[in-house]
C-alpha cells in the first residue's frame, strides 16, 4: 500500500497537482433471523480508495475498489471549477487528539460461531416469555482508514463495531430494540427491553396532551432528519437552514445545551481528524438557548473565511462534505421530578419531515402513560410539531446513552398525541 500510495503522490507532483488520499478497508462478520431461524451468515471485506486532485482552481476526483494507480489518472481527466476547494489542502500538525475507547482487538477474534451464540441468547429470552420472533440480526466489524495528501499529512486510524437487534410481535403489538457500540456488549439487555413493552396490558386508545418524553432512540431518528441538517454550514450558505444569519442569538429554551465533539473516549464517533485531515475537537454549537457556531468541512469553512470545525465526512467513493461526529445534548434535570408522562420509544415516519423547515409528523410507537408509577400502554397515534418550536421549551433529563450519533438523555417536551 505506501508503495502505490507513493506511485500516486509522485504522478501528481510530476503533473503540478495537489493530492489527497482516502483509503479505507472494512472487514465484517454478521448472523441474521428470519423469524425464529437462523437466515444467513455473511462475512464481507471491503477495500475503496478515493483520490482527489487540485489544480488551477480545479479539482478532479475518481474512487476505484482496486489497488491500481489509473484512479489519479482517472481523477486528473475530470476537472471541475471550484475555487475554494484550492485551499482544501491541511497541512500536518504537531498533535491531534486521541480519544480512547474506538478500537477492541478482541472484535477482530470473534467468529461467526460467538455472534451465532448471541443471537441464540435473544432468541431464547423471547421464546421463554412466549413472544414470536420477527427478525433479529448481530454484526462485529472493523474499519481502517488512511488519509494522506501532498502537504505530507498521513493519518490512519482503526474502529471496531459491535451491533445487536431483535424484533418480536405478541398479541398484534411489535416491538423491536437495536444497539451499536465500538465493543461486545450484552444482549440480553436488549431481548429484555422488547419483551418489557411487549408484556405491557392491552394498549388503550386515547389521545394524550401534556408531558411527553422521547427517549434516546426515537430522538435520534427525529433529530436526524429536523435538527442536525440545520447546523450544517453548507445548508446555512444556501440558506436552507432557519439557522441562518442567527449566530448570537437565542434560538432556544436556556435549558438546550449542543455540543459537536469528535475528541471523546467510547464515542462512536470520535477519531483523531476528521476524514480530511484536520484535527477532530470540540465545538459547541448552542449553549444556554444561544447559537454559537456552525459545522465547517474545509470548503465551508474557506466560504465564510473561517476554520474548519473538524466535520469533513467522506467515504472512498465521495468528495468531503459536512457531516457531525458526535452530537451531544447535555442533560439538565432528572426523570423521578415528574409524576405524569407519556414516553415514547419508537418513531415511525421521521424521514418525512421537513430538513429545512424542521416541521414533523410522525407515527408513535412502543409508547405508554407513566402516571404515579403505573404504566398504561397507549395505541398507534401521531406526534406533530416544529422541532426549533419544540427545543424552546424542551428539558434534556438523565441517563445519557449513545443511538448513532447523537449521545443524549430523554428529552422532555410538552406536546399532543392524536390517535386515529
Amino acid at each position: 500500500m505506501d508503495y502505490l500510495i507513493d506511485k500516486i503522490l509522485k504522478i501528481g507532483e510530476k503533473n503540478n497537482f495537489e493530492v489527497d488520499i482516502y483509503i479505507e478497508k472494512t472487514d465484517g462478520i454478521s448472523a441474521d433471523l428470519d423469524g425464529d431461524s437462523l437466515d444467513c451468515v455473511d462475512i464481507s471485506k471491503d477495500f475503496g480508495i478515493g483520490v482527489r486532485v487540485i489544480k488551477d482552481k480545479k479539482v478532479g476526483f475518481a474512487f476505484s475498489s482496486q489497488e491500481n494507480e489509473k484512479v489519479i489518472y482517472k481523477a486528473m481527466e475530470n476537472l471541475v471549477f471550484d475555487s475554494y476547494t484550492t485551499l482544501a489542502q491541511p497541512e500536518p500538525k504537531s498533535k491531534y487528539p486521541n480519544p480512547k475507547g474506538t478500537y477492541y482487538k478482541e472484535i477482530l477474534d470473534l467468529d461467526e460461531n460467538q455472534l451465532i451464540e448471541d443471537l441464540r441468547a435473544m432468541k431464547n429470552i423471547l421464546e421463554e416469555n412466549n413472544i414470536t420472533i420477527t427478525g433479529g440480526g448481530i454484526g462485529s466489524s472493523m474499519a481502517q482508514t488512511r488519509i494522506i495528501n501532498s502537504n505530507g499529512v498521513d493519518i490512519e486510524e482503526k474502529y471496531t463495531q459491535y451491533s445487536a437487534s431483535i424484533s418480536g410481535i405478541n398479541e398484534n403489538e411489535t416491538a423491536y430494540d437495536y444497539l451499536t457500540k465500538n465493543n461486545r456488549f450484552s444482549v440480553e439487555e436488549l431481548a429484555n427491553n422488547t419483551v418489557e413493552l411487549l408484556k405491557l396490558p392491552k394498549s388503550t386508545i386515547q389521545n394524550y396532551e401534556g408531558n411527553i418524553i422521547l427517549n434516546p432512540r426515537a430522538l435520534n431518528s427525529l433529530l436526524g432528519y429536523t435538527l442536525k441538517p440545520s447546523f450544517n454550514a453548507e445548508s446555512v450558505q444556501r440558506n436552507r437552514s432557519v439557522l441562518a444569519g442567527k449566530l448570537g442569538e437565542e434560538i432556544f429554551g436556556e435549558n438546550i445545551n449542543i455540543i459537536d465533539d469528535g475528541t471523546i473516549d467510547n464515542a462512536l464517533y470520535s477519531s483523531k481528524a476528521d476524514d480530511e485531515g484536520t484535527p477532530t475537537k470540540r465545538t459547541v454549537l448552542v449553549e444556554n438557548g444561544v447559537l454559537k457556531s456552525y459545522l465547517y468541512d474545509i470548503k465551508r469553512a474557506n466560504i465564510d473565511n473561517t476554520e474548519s470545525t473538524g466535520n469533513g465526512s467522506r467515504g472512498s467513493s465521495s468528495l468531503p462534505s459536512v457531516g457531525s461526529s458526535n452530537f451531544i445534548i447535555e442533560p439538565v434535570d432528572k426523570i423521578e421530578n415528574y409524576n405524569e408522562y407519556l414516553i415514547i420509544n419508537t418513531l415511525i415516519g421521521c424521514h418525512t419531515s421537513n430538513p429545512i423547515t424542521g416541521d414533523f409528523s410522525v407515527e408513535i410507537s412502543n409508547s405508554y402513560i407513566v402516571k404515579d408509577g403505573e404504566k398504561i400502554p397507549l395505541k398507534k397515534g401521531m406526534l406533530s410539531g416544529n422541532i426549533f418550536e419544540t427545543f424552546k421549551t424542551a428539558t434534556p433529563l438523565d441517563k445519557v446513552e449513545q443511538r448513532g450519533s447523537l449521545i443524549a438523555p430523554p428529552l422532555l417536551i410538552n406536546g399532543k398525541i392524536i390517535v386515529n
